[in-house]
C-alpha cells in the first residue's frame, strides 16, 4: 500500500512540476522598436512551437534546441499574397555574431525565388527556386538575443534572382538593399522578424 501511495505522491508532484514549467514558459512578444518590423499578415511557423512572428522563443520545453538542431524551415504564409504573382523571401541575421558587433550583418539563412502567391497562401510550405538553402539559426553562446528577419518581395516578371559569386562564397555582410536593387525587387511588400539566443544562455 505504501508503494502505491508513493508512487501516487511521486505522480502528483511531477504534474506540479510540469504546470510551473508550463506556466512560466511563455512565449513574450517582441515590444518597443523592434516591433515595428512586425507586418500582421506575414506569419512563420515551426512544428513545434506554432506562430513565432514578432516573439521572442523561450529557453523552455527546448524550444531553442530544437529550433538549432530539429527543425526545419518554416512554413511562411502571407495572407495578403496575390495568386497569380511570384515572390522573393530572404531570411537574415542583422545581429552576425552579436548585435554590439555586428560585422557579418546580414547573415543570410536562406533565400527563396518564384514563390507561387498561392504557395503563401496555402500554408502548405513553399516550392520556389532555391538561391541558398535554409540554415536555422545558430547566434554564439553569450551574445544575446538576435533577431531572424523575413522580408518579402514582390518579384517583377522576367526578373531572375541570384547571387554573386562572392555572395555564393560567404553567407556574411549580405546586404538585402544592394540584391533588391540589383533586381528591381523595391521595397518589401511585408516582414517579420523573432527573435532566439543560444541555448547555453539564461532568458535575460
Amino acid at each position: 500500500m505504501w508503494k502505491v501511495l508513493l508512487l501516487h505522491t511521486c505522480h502528483l508532484s511531477l504534474m506540479g512540476l510540469f504546470s510551473v514549467i508550463q506556466a512560466t514558459c511563455n512565449i513574450q512578444p517582441i515590444t518597443g522598436d523592434d516591433a515595428e518590423f512586425c507586418s500582421i499578415d506575414l506569419h512563420v511557423e515551426y512544428p513545434g512551437i506554432g506562430d513565432v512572428s514578432c516573439k521572442h522563443i523561450p529557453q523552455c520545453q527546448n524550444f531553442t534546441q530544437d529550433l538549432f538542431k530539429k527543425w526545419g524551415a518554416p512554413v511562411v504564409t502571407y495572407s495578403n499574397a496575390q495568386e497569380d504573382k511570384i515572390y522573393v523571401l530572404l531570411m537574415i541575421d542583422p545581429d552576425a555574431p552579436s548585435r554590439n558587433n555586428p560585422r557579418f550583418q546580414h547573415w543570410r539563412h536562406w533565400l527563396l525565388a518564384d514563390i507561387q502567391g498561392r504557395d503563401l497562401l496555402s500554408g502548405k510550405g513553399l516550392k520556389g527556386r532555391v538561391i541558398t538553402e535554409y540554415k536555422g539559426p545558430s547566434p554564439p553562446a553569450n551574445t544575446g538575443y538576435h533577431r531572424y528577419e523575413f522580408l518579402l518581395y514582390l518579384q517583377p516578371p522576367g526578373s531572375v534572382p541570384s547571387l554573386t559569386s562572392s555572395e555564393e562564397e560567404f553567407r556574411g555582410t549580405f546586404e538585402p538593399v544592394s540584391f533588391a536593387s540589383r533586381f528591381n525587387l523595391g521595397e518589401p511588400v511585408a516582414t517579420t522578424q523573432f527573435m532566439a539566443q543560444n541555448p547555453q544562455q539564461k532568458d535575460l
